[in-house]
Formats: structure tokens, sequence, C-alpha cells
């Protein structure tokens, strides 16, 4: 079986990898193998959200403690100034270079359950109910005057502002030591 180059393709191009046999070549057991398979699939994309979730738990906890060490740190004071200038630099890069990690993360998440659900919608198709085609049909009809807001568009600004964070605490410690430095009152 040839694989589609673009796996972003038409509904059409999905049905025809989709389903390699037609029900008369298959068999009696093809409604009952497509429900499963169909089950099977939704059982997936949910395990893959929850994975999701989990992985954001995880990158927003690491985040918070970084930040927080970040302050604790800087109320040792003067006698620690060079150290905590290091430690917020060195901590801002990481919590940076992680949020980056975060993002992609997300954007592999989002594509990930955009195929499995196109894969979903295909094959509601040849089920009597088309759940999930319905169910993004009423969140974003053509005439609704706000348009529902994807989670991944929504969970993507949270590494953003850590981002930031981290970019205007280095920026503060940077011009705080330098500002030290040329006033001599760094011990």
């Amino acid at each position: 079986m040839k694989l589609m180059k673009n796996p972003r393709g038409t509904e059409n191009d999905l049905e025809a990898q989709l389903f390699v046999f037609d029900e008369k070549t298959y068999g009696r057991n093809y409604k009952k193998h497509l429900l499963e398979q169909y089950k099977l699939c939704v059982e997936m994309a949910d395990k893959i959200s929850s994975r999701r979730c989990t992985a954001n738990n995880f990158f927003l906890s690491v985040n918070t403690l970084l930040l927080t060490a970040i302050g604790i740190l800087s109320r040792f004071g003067s006698s620690f100034a060079t150290l905590s200038l290091w430690w917020l630099v060195i901590t801002s890069v990481a919590g940076t270079l992680f949020c980056w990690a975060w993002l992609v993360t997300i954007r592999c998440y989002r594509d990930l359950n955009e195929a499995k659900f196109k894969i979903i919608n295909v094959i509601e198709q040849k089920l009597p109910a088309t759940a999930f085609n319905v169910e993004w049909a009423l969140l974003s009809p053509e005439n609704k005057a706000t348009k529902y807001p994807q989670l991944t568009k929504v969970e993507r600004w949270v590494p953003l502002i850590f981002i930031f964070l981290y970019l205007v605490l280095m920026l503060v410690g940077i011009a705080s030591s330098t500002s030290q430095l040329l006033t001599g009152s760094i011990d």
C-alpha cells in the first residue's frame, strides 16, 4: 500500500487511503470491524489529549519552579550579586529554551490530534452518526460573530508569557549588574 505524501490531503484522498477494502470485498465482519477501529481511534485520540495535558502540567510546573528559584535567590541581596546575576541569566536562558521545547511539544500534539481527528471524521462518514463532524460545525459556524478559540491557540500563550518573563528578568538582571559594575558597588 502506498501512503500519501501529503498527510493534509483532501477528504477523498484520506478515504481512498483509509478504506482499502469495500464492504463486499472485506466480508460480513466489515461493519463490526469498522466500528471497533473507530472506537480504537477515538480512544487513542483521548489518550493523546490526556498526555498533552500531562505534558502541559509538567512544563508549567518546571517553569513555576524556575521562576520561584529566581525569586528566592534574588532575595539574598548584594552578597550574592555576581552569583545572582549568573543564576538569573542561566535560569532565564534555560527557562526560555524549555518554553521553546514546550511550544514544539504543543505543535506536535496539535498536528497529531489533527491527523487523528481527520481519520475519525472520515470513518464517521461510514457510521450512522457523525458526532465529531457535527461538534466542529456547531463550534465554528460560518455566521457566528465570535470564533471558537481552539485550545492549541490559547495554550500557546502560556509558554510565550513565560518566555517574556524570562527575557524581562534577564534584561533587568543584566542592567542591574551593569549598573553595579559601573558604580563599583558589587562585593
